[in-house]
């Protein structure tokens, strides 16, 4: 189960996706996710580097996602799919945590991590969570 869902909402394969969106999504989804691990990396050593791993990782999955996004608008124009709002929204607040954390990563040292930064990893991953799940639970309503 990706942890972070086409904004379609449904894992269907047979769902209209443009080539690399599900892939570009997956690895929003990985970046974001590493991200959490490398604040905990950096909360429990100190080394800077886990600082710099992370916000990276917060960049690399902001762009995959957004990049997700725009071919997901792109199928959603030319195949006209009903799209799935709840999750459509929780994955857009993900990009909107996401986007913020990097902020909040851009400042100094153990203020830029300890405790919003490592905070704001854990609700883009407990969004990402949610926005699974209730994908997951509208493919199974829709297709019994």
């Amino acid at each position: 189960m990706a942890a972070f869902p086409a904004p379609s909402g449904i894992h269907d394969p047979r769902a209209p996706a443009l080539p690399g969106q599900r892939t570009l999504r997956d690895f929003a989804a990985a970046f974001f996710t590493f991200t959490l691990v490398a604040d905990a990396a950096y909360a429990r050593t100190v080394i800077l580097m886990w600082q710099d791993f992370a916000s990276w990782m917060l960049f690399a999955g902001l762009v995959a996602g957004g990049l997700s996004v725009l071919l997901w608008l792109g199928s959603l124009a030319m195949h006209r799919h009903r799209p799935h709002w709840p999750v459509v929204i929780l994955n857009l607040l993900v990009l909107v945590a996401a986007l913020v954390n990097s902020l909040v990563h851009a400042g100094d040292g153990w203020t830029a991590i300890v405790p919003w930064g490592i905070g704001l990893s854990v609700v883009t991953c407990l969004l990402m969570l949610a926005s699974a799940v209730l994908s997951r639970l509208a493919f199974r309503h829709d297709h019994p």
